[in-house]
């Protein structure tokens, strides 16, 4: 049917634009398929997308899927891959060699990526969505370290805390700046300590801050949603029709024009390939 292969290319359309979207610019740059219903009834797919906000919503992109965290697992339903790899580029390939997977499309993760239908993204929109979505991937924010005052506020850990000493309110885009005694900067000596143990690369800091942004957005929503159930980089030109193409689903969505529709996005830091 149209809808998954619809969740499929408005996942990466968000994946395009740092993970996220305003609503009325998704629409608009799917405008050309004709198919807005279509489009309503996919965003209410809360596994897949967060929507945000009242007025100037946003949508997140969502999901389920998580880096395997151990290897040669039986019975997984976790993507087989080495975390380096999706990173960008894993040091170990050329000298002695890395343990973990590096293929995308080996039985195993083609599966799971079917699975979750993020089978038609490439390495850097996958690093992107699950940047935001595996919470083991990055260090959570130290929300201590954002209470209280001092260098490290009220954080117990102080220096040997292995969470981000970064202000919550600067990546959620709502800090007041010169009256805030918090870091607001990756570079700093602490968060960068605190990253590079993550195996985080240099070439995906400019990707931090809106991953973290969506991070607690979709932290945010998850609260919510449980609260409420019961008990129980340069500027490239990016096509929609050509993402039809990609996926399989030109002939699939109705009424397409001809012309392509052109967006501009930063483009995803990791254009590097590993094992070259």
């Amino acid at each position: 049917g149209v809808t998954p292969v619809l969740s499929a290319l408005i996942n990466r359309l968000l994946c395009a634009h740092d993970g996220r979207m305003e609503l009325k610019d998704l629409y608009f740059q799917v405008s050309i398929l004709n198919l807005n219903d279509e489009v309503e009834t996919v965003l209410k797919d809360t596994s897949m997308f967060v929507t945000t906000g009242d007025e100037d919503k946003v949508v997140v992109a969502k999901t389920k899927l998580r880096l395997c965290r151990v290897k040669d697992c039986e019975n997984c339903s976790n993507l087989h891959l080495c975390k380096l790899y999706l990173f960008g580029e894993c040091p170990y390939i050329k000298s002695r060699g890395c343990r973990f997977c590096h293929d995308l499309y080996l039985g195993h993760n083609v599966n799971v990526l079917h699975q979750h239908n993020l089978m038609h993204m490439d390495r850097s929109e996958l690093c992107i969505i699950l940047l935001q979505n595996d919470t083991t991937l990055l260090p959570p924010v130290c929300f201590t370290y954002n209470r209280g005052s001092g260098e490290y506020g009220n954080c117990p850990d102080k220096e040997a805390c292995n969470r981000l000493h970064v202000c919550e309110n600067y990546i959620r885009g709502i800090c007041e700046g010169t009256k805030c005694s918090r870091s607001h900067d990756f570079y700093e000596p602490h968060p960068m300590k605190t990253l590079q143990a993550k195996g985080v690369p240099s070439q995906l800091m400019g990707s931090l801050l809106p991953a973290y942004k969506n991070m607690l957005t979709i932290r945010d929503a998850n609260r919510i949603s449980y609260s409420n159930t019961p008990a129980t980089s340069p500027a490239q030109s990016f096509s929609v029709i050509r993402l039809a193409a990609d996926t399989n689903i030109a002939q699939k969505l109705t009424s397409v024009a001809v012309q392509e529709v052109k967006l501009v996005f930063k483009t995803p830091p990791i254009i590097t390939s590993a094992g070259t």
